[in-house]
């Protein structure tokens, strides 16, 4: 059964879950994982430990796929239950780690063809060190949208905000980005 991004095709597979077909749900695992496990690592800033939440909402996902409540899309439901159990996780846990360096270079950003390796990783270095002098909800909101592709409206559900905020944090974050990046244009 092919995934589905829209209610409709969600309801389906949703069934078929609850009616414990393994097969829907390795695809919906191997779908959201890497992301849902970034975006637990944005709270917990340990990729292990991310990981392991990950693996447990899918865990948890699994034993209780009868009882399911979705009120909106599956996607921001599986955000919404990463953030709490990553929120969980920090009220428990004093974190000590820091940022892992091989997890950090491989987030994704868009990509170009450049005439110089050199060049590229300028380029990618301040895009990086940019988007994290953004304000934490503005960060969160266009990582959630550009890495993680959400929609905005999934973004209001995942953040509890409405969309008109998520549009206005986007936009005030762009227009931050545009305006800091604007010398890097001649190495394009």
């Amino acid at each position: 059964m092919e995934l589905a991004s829209n209610n409709n095709g969600e309801v389906e597979w949703i069934q078929s879950i609850r009616e414990g077909d393994h097969q829907t749900f390795e695809k919906l695992f191997k779908k959201h994982y890497s992301n849902l496990t970034r975006y637990s690592w944005r709270y917990v800033n340990s990729k292990a430990i991310a990981e392991e939440i990950t693996q447990e909402v899918f865990a948890d996902l699994w034993e209780n796929r009868k009882k399911w409540e979705i009120e909106s899309s599956l996607r921001s439901y599986l955000y919404k239950m990463v953030k709490n159990k990553s929120l969980n996780y920090l009220k428990h846990q004093q974190v000590e780690d820091k940022y892992d360096k091989k997890w950090i270079e491989k987030k994704e950003y868009p990509s170009i063809e450049y005439e110089s390796d050199r060049r590229e990783q300028k380029i990618k270095k301040a895009i990086a060190e940019e988007i994290a002098k953004l304000p934490p909800r503005g960060k969160m909101t266009y990582e959630l949208h550009r890495i993680d592709g959400l929609t905005y409206k999934e973004i209001a559900e995942v953040m509890d905000v409405s969309v008109k905020t998520v549009e206005s944090q986007m936009t005030r974050a762009l227009k931050k980005l545009r305006e800091n990046l604007s010398h890097l244009l001649p190495l394009f």
